[in-house]
Order: structure tokens, then C-alpha cells, then sequence
């Protein structure tokens, strides 16, 4: 197989489709010793390490794009373009002075007039990435092998997007133009006070979603329908019961659906953790979105050999996160929860 069937495969593999004479599930079985043939050796790794980083490229450059709209697209605004080309996102301008002049105007005023308009700009983007580091023994022992290192790359860069949103989104709770009414800090997690966030939420989109991580949502538990009383013990839906049964997490706080960010570690001692644990953000639908992301260019490798004869492999992305407006999401912190997150 040569390189160009082999990079047209991983194509397929990512979007789990199959070309002529293959099946979806011959696909994988087909591709998965392909990057071992062109890498069985370190002289063959060498030789050929350009094309291998070529297919990589072509695989990421489908699935990442695609799992990032899939992911965000309900509440973000993701755009992707050429290397060096302007993203140049759209701000709906007119419906807040509409508010205003509905509730302003008398019987003999005079009447107002305003324009539905959009307003572009322009959103930077810079470099995210990492290393991986290939030992040739493990490669060459089968211990470790290029379509493991091709799955936790495509991986890697989908998640540095989630990360860098994550950073906008929490970076906003201090910000001076947040109204009282779209931010919460509480020292446990009050079921009145997120329904209040949701309510205010909702009037601006056709409905709303709670992003949080793993252990923001294990801290909402299930909802009480009877709250506890004195002799009295709750009373919860069987939804929520059986949501944690099955999953250990509700998945729904009173008609809001619950996504959760996707939560790792900085590093192997699992202490710090990459995504605040105290923070859930609610978002609307169907309105303003609330999040621009851009994804800009192609992915990029470059590698370095070292001493001890690995190789290490450097990848980033070039991405660009904006939020522009404050009034119509919220922002919960629950300070219960054990602070496990460092700012970079």
C-alpha cells in the first residue's frame, strides 16, 4: 500500500467510513500495520518518518475539526481556515436596544428606530501543542507502535481546545462587565441558585446547557423533587437515581442537559487536574453564541532526535478562543470542592 492509499484509509478510519472494496470494519484492521511497515526499523523510521507524519497529519487534520464542532457547536461558534487567513467571526448588534425601546417608548413618544446589524471581528490565534517521545527499543519490540502515537495525538490536540475554552470561560467569572446575576460562589452546591442561573439563561436562547467537569457534577448529586425536612428524608427523581446508578453522575438538572468537559491530569502524580473542578458554566441555545473558537492552518510536526537515540515528536495546532459577550451566560463556583487546578 502505498502512501497515498494509506493516508486516504486513516481519512476513513477517522470518520469511520470505508472506500470502494473496503468495510467499515476492514478499514482499521487494514490501516492498523501500516505505520509499523514504514516504521519496523529505526533506519525505516528515519527513511520514512515524513510520510508517517504526513498520514498523522491528514487524521488529524479530519477528526479534530469534526470532534471540536460536534462537541461545542451547541453553544460555540467554530470556524476553521488557511494558514495565515483572517477569522473573522459576526456579533448580532440591535436586540438589546430593541429590549429598550419596547419598554421605553410612550403614546405620544417619539419612536426610535434600529437595525438588526452585525458587527465582524477578528480573533487571534496562537500555538497549542505538545511532545511525544518514541523509545526505539519499545518501537521495535512492539511495545509501543505509531497508530497508538497517531490516536493519542488526534486526542491531545481535541483536547487542548476544550482546555483553552475552559480558560476563557473561567477567566470571565471576575470580569468587571459579569452582572451579579450571571455568576454564583457558594460554599456548597445550592439547587435554587443554579435554577436561578438557568432561568436567567434561558431568556436569552431557546433553552440552556450546564458544562462542568466530573466533580462539579458528582457535587450537584440528585435533585431533590421533596427537599429534606425535619424527621422527613428526601425525595429524588428515579431519573437522577438511575443516571447515577449507571454512570455515577445525573445528566440532567431540571430539563438542562449536562455536558461534561472531559477531565485529565497535568501530569503522572494525579494531583493537579487541568480543569477547574469548582466551576460549571450554563450556557444558552438557539441565541447568541457565547464561545468563538477558530482553528487556523493545518497541524504541524516537527522532531528532534536525542541523545539516548528517541525521538521526540512536537506537535501543535494554531487555535484561537473569544467570548464576547457576558449578560447571557452564567457561571457557578462551588468552593466545597477540592481546588486541584493551578493556573498555567
Amino acid at each position: 500500500m502505498n502512501i497515498k492509499e494509506t493516508k486516504q484509509l486513516a481519512i476513513h478510519a477517522a470518520n469511520k467510513t470505508a472506500p470502494t472494496n473496503y468495510t467499515v470494519e476492514t478499514v482499521d484492521a487494514a490501516l492498523a500495520g501500516e505505520p509499523e511497515l514504514l516504521a519496523g526499523s529505526v533506519n525505516q523510521f528515519m527513511k520514512n518518518r515524513y510520510d508517517i507524519y504526513e498520514i498523522i497529519i491528514a487524521a488529524a487534520d479530519e477528526v479534530v475539526p469534526k470532534q471540536v464542532i460536534s462537541a461545542l457547536s451547541i453553544f460555540a461558534d467554530v470556524k476553521t481556515v488557511g494558514q495565515g487567513q483572517k477569522v473573522l467571526f459576526k456579533k448580532k448588534l440591535g436586540k438589546t436596544r430593541a429590549k429598550k425601546f419596547l419598554t421605553q417608548v410612550g403614546l405620544s413618544g417619539v419612536y426610535e428606530t434600529f437595525r438588526l446589524d452585525n458587527s465582524s471581528f477578528e480573533v487571534s490565534t496562537y500555538a497549542v501543542g505538545g511532545a511525544v517521545t518514541i523509545d526505539f527499543e519499545r518501537l521495535l519490540d512492539g511495545a509501543e507502535n505509531m497508530s497508538e502515537l497517531m490516536s493519542i495525538i488526534t486526542e491531545s490536540l481535541t483536547d487542548s481546545v476544550f482546555l483553552e475554552v475552559q480558560k476563557a470561560l473561567r477567566a470571565a467569572f471576575d470580569n468587571s462587565g459579569r452582572p451579579d446575576n450571571n455568576k454564583v460562589s457558594a460554599s456548597s452546591f445550592d439547587s435554587a441558585e443554579m435554577a436561578s442561573l438557568v432561568s436567567t439563561v434561558k431568556s436569552y436562547g431557546n433553552g440552556a446547557i450546564i458544562f462542568a467537569p466530573p466533580e462539579f457534577v458528582n457535587a450537584m448529586g440528585p435533585d431533590a423533587i421533596v427537599p429534606v425536612a425535619t424527621g422527613v428524608q428526601g425525595v429524588y427523581s428515579p431519573d437522577d437515581i438511575e443516571a447515577i446508578h449507571r454512570t455515577g453522575y445525573i445528566n440532567i438538572f431540571r430539563g438542562t442537559p449536562i455536558i461534561q468537559i472531559p477531565q485529565s491530569f497535568t501530569d503522572e502524580t494525579n494531583v493537579n487536574t487541568w480543569i477547574d473542578p469548582q466551576m460549571a458554566y450554563v450556557l444558552p441555545t438557539g441565541g447568541q453564541k457565547v464561545v468563538n473558537v477558530a482553528l487556523e492552518g493545518n497541524t504541524q510536526i516537527n522532531d528532534f532526535k536525542n541523545r539516548d537515540n528517541s525521538m521526540e515528536i512536537h506537535i501543535y495546532r494554531k487555535i484561537g478562543v473569544s467570548i464576547v459577550t457576558q449578560y447571557n451566560w452564567g457561571i457557578y463556583k462551588n468552593t466545597s470542592i477540592a481546588q486541584t487546578y493551578i493556573e498555567d
